[in-house]
């Protein structure tokens, strides 16, 4: 019998794990000390643990978006021209991830966040191998998570756009959410990158909860991340580096099979878009239907 606590509180998605304790009144201290909205559930475990949820006050649904133009456009002045093409097309993106979903489905569960879009694209390897740029623009637009829902959806598609950009005639596998064979193989990337990330943010939470007998993390989505797989001993700043690592390196491994599943094993020697030609390709692009990569 293994020992399990959500990290999203069950009945509130929009709360996260902050705090745990087998001392009821330490977690109650706690929720008084950081305030906020926050919710405590206790797990009947032989020796019994008390878990402190922290989080906005609410989510919303994704027919309240306002982002316009001019407020994108404030938020993005005086950044470079590339970040500015990038971030609009990833809005475009954003969007038609919603279309493609009944709006009042579409949880909003944080503001969006230009300015994380340029610090991503900070941390790329511009004109490195094909494989190094795709994955590192996939994984540091998930490790900024800078919209308030589909990151991993949208990063994908932006790494599509990337092997394009030098690669006009490659054709992605579908991407489309009913395709079973695309889903067979993309999830576990998908689900890994989930785990990484959250384990990066969390080391220190987790390890607490290993000494006290926890074995497993579920997030939503039922993700389980057996605390045994990973390692958690070390400074949250050590974390926030090794983990990001380890999920630059997961991305680049995913493009890789991508090109062996596409039979396009030739574009793994091919150098990547350097940041303006990449911009430059997103803007010639014109105003597609991106509904169609979801």
């Amino acid at each position: 019998m293994y020992h399990l606590v959500y990290y999203h509180h069950p009945c509130a998605e929009n709360l996260s794990l902050k705090y745990s304790s087998t001392d009821p009144s330490d977690v109650v201290q706690r929720r008084y000390e950081d305030g906020g909205k926050t919710k405590i559930l206790g797990y009947p475990f032989n020796t019994p643990i008390y878990v402190l949820y922290e989080g906005n006050d609410t989510t919303t649904h994704a027919d309240e978006i306002e982002y316009g133009l001019g407020w994108l456009e404030e938020r993005l002045d005086g950044l470079p021209r590339s970040t500015q093409v990038i971030t609009f097309r990833l809005l475009e993106l954003l969007q038609a991830a919603v279309d493609v979903r009944e709006e009042d489905e579409f949880r909003l569960y944080k503001d969006f966040e230009p300015m994380q879009v340029h610090r991503a694209l900070e941390n790329v390897s511009w004109g490195a191998s094909l494989p190094v740029v795709a994955g590192e623009l996939m994984s540091n637009l998930v490790l900024r998570h800078p919209l308030p829902n589909a990151n991993h959806r949208t990063s994908i598609a932006m790494l599509q756009f990337c092997i394009e950009s030098v690669a006009p005639s490659f054709e992605m596998p579908t991407t489309h959410v009913d395709d079973h064979t695309w889903k067979a193989w993309v999830d576990p990337y998908i689900v890994e990158s989930k785990r990484l990330i959250t384990v990066r943010r969390n080391n220190v939470r987790f390890k607490r909860l290993a000494e006290l007998g926890v074995d497993v993390v579920e997030r939503k989505g039922g993700i389980q991340i057996w605390l045994t797989d990973y390692e958690l001993d070390m400074h949250w700043r050590d974390a926030l580096t090794k983990y990001a690592e380890r999920h630059e390196a997961h991305c680049t491994q995913f493009v890789e099979e991508i090109f062996e599943r596409t039979g396009r094993s030739d574009l793994t020697g091919r150098k990547g878009p350097t940041r303006d030609g990449f911009a430059e390709f997103l803007e010639s692009g014109g105003d597609g239907d991106f509904r169609e990569l979801f």
